[in-house]
C-alpha cells in the first residue's frame, strides 16, 4: 500500500494512511530538518518474511527447507537495515516495494513491525506485493495510524513522494484475488488507478517523475513487435527469462507513459533479479531481493538511489561486500 511511517527511535509507526483508503504525502518528509540526505533513497524489495504459523498452515510437507527459509529472510532483513543505517547519510527514505511478508497475518506483519524498529531515523515508505494481504497488514498498524482524510482512491493504495530533483509516483499492483493464499495472483494497476496516475502526473510535470510498484512489466507479444528494441544498461546475473504473474495491464501502462515525456523511470521489484534496461524512451529498474533469490547467480541485496539533477544513479548494494556485483552502478541520465 503504500503507508508513510515515521522514524521508529519513538518505537512508533505513524502512517499517513488509511485502512481501503490512499493518501497523497505532499508535506516535507519526516526526517528533513536532520543530517538527512535529500537526494539519497534506499530501495529494498521481496523481504518475505515468513512465520511459524504461515509454515504450518501452507508448507506442512517442506517445513524443514521453509524454516530454514524464515530465519534467513530475517537474517537478510538485519543485514540490510544494518547497511541502511551505516550509511554516511541519512537517505531521504526507505521503500520497501511490496512482498514484504510471504503469506500474511497478523504473526508476519508483526515480525515487519519489529524489523522496522531498527531504523531509527528513516521514514519509511510501503507497497503491497503479490504475497501481501492489505487487511492483515492494517490489523497490525491501524491503531498507530494518523488519520488523514485526503481520500485519493478506494481499494487502492496510492501517493507521491516529492523531492527536489524528481517525483515518486507509489502504485499498488495487488489484485487480492485469491486473499486466503500464500500468492495472490498477477498484478494488475486498473482503469481508476490509471487515471489517477495520469492526473498526477499531469499536474506535477514540473519535474522528472519515477513511478514505482511491486509487479514487473509483462508487455503482449504484439506490444513488443510494434516497439523499439530495449537497450540494456545492466543485465542481470542470471538469464532473462521474463516472468509470469506480471502487470496484467502493462499495455495501457505503458501506453500512458508515452504520452508523459516526463517520466523517467519505473521501478518494479518481483523478480527477484537486478536489471536495468532502456525502452520507449523510459529506464525500467528491476530490484534485487533481500529475502532470496531464484538463481544463486543473482545477488541478494538493495539498491541505493541517488537522484540528481538531469538523472539518477543506481547502486547494488549486495550482502554479501564480496559479492561480484556488489557496487555495480549505473548513471543514467534523463534525456
Amino acid at each position: 500500500m503504500p503507508t508513510h511511517l515515521l522514524p521508529v527511535s519513538r518505537r512508533a509507526f505513524i502512517a499517513e494512511s488509511m485502512m481501503a483508503t490512499a493518501v497523497l504525502q505532499q508535506t516535507p518528509l519526516p526526517g528533513e530538518e536532520s543530517m538527512s540526505n535529500p537526494d539519497v533513497w534506499a530501495l529494498l524489495s521481496d523481504t518475505h518474511l515468513l512465520s511459524a504459523s504461515s509454515i504450518e498452515r501452507h508448507y506442512r510437507a517442506n517445513k524443514a527447507n521453509m524454516d530454514k527459509r524464515a530465519m534467513t529472510v530475517i537474517e537478510n532483513f538485519g543485514h540490510a537495515s544494518g547497511q541502511v543505517n551505516a550509511l554516511p547519510e541519512t537517505p531521504a527514505g526507505l521503500i520497501l516495494n511490496g512482498d514484504c511478508v510471504h503469506v500474511g497475518g497478523s504473526d508476519e506483519y508483526g515480525l515487519l513491525a519489529s524489523q522496522f524498529e531498527a531504523l531509527e531515523k528513516i521514514p519509511l515508505h510501503v507497497t503491497m506485493g503479490n504475497h501481501d494481504h492489505r487487511n492483515d497488514f492494517s490489523r497490525v498498524f491501524r491503531e498507530r495510524w494518523l488519520r488523514d482524510d485526503r481520500v485519493l482512491l478506494k481499494q487502492r493504495h496510492v501517493s507521491v513522494l516529492k523531492s527536489r530533483h524528481a517525483n515518486l509516483v507509489l502504485l499498488d499492483s495487488l489484485t487480492m484475488q485469491m486473499p486466503d493464499n500464500p500468492v495472490k495472483g498477477p498484478g494488475i494497476l486498473g482503469n481508476k488507478q490509471l487515471g489517477w496516475l495520469e492526473s498526477v502526473l499531469d499536474s506535477e510535470s514540473d519535474k522528472p517523475a519515477i513511478v514505482m510498484f511491486h509487479h514487473n512489466i509483462d508487455p503482449s507479444e504484439a506490444y513488443q513487435k510494434h516497439s523499439d528494441e530495449k537497450e540494456i544498461i545492466v543485465e542481470s546475473a542470471s538469464d532473462f527469462k521474463g516472468l509470469e504473474g506480471g502487470l496484467e495491464d502493462t499495455d495501457s501502462f505503458l501506453d500512458l507513459l508515452q504520452s508523459k515525456p516526463h517520466v523517467k523511470a519505473v521501478i518494479t521489484g518481483h523478480m527477484h533479479q537486478f536489471r536495468i534496461f532502456k525502452w520507449r524512451k523510459v529506464c525500467f529498474i528491476s530490484l534485487p531481493s533481500v529475502g532470496y533469490t531464484f538463481d544463486p547467480r543473482e545477488p541478494v541485496g538493495w539498491i541505493r538511489l541517488q537522484l540528481q539533477k538531469n538523472g539518477a544513479v543506481f547502486t547494488l548494494q549486495t550482502l554479501d561486500n564480496k559479492h561480484a556485483r556488489h557496487g555495480i552502478s549505473a548513471k543514467l541520465r534523463w534525456n
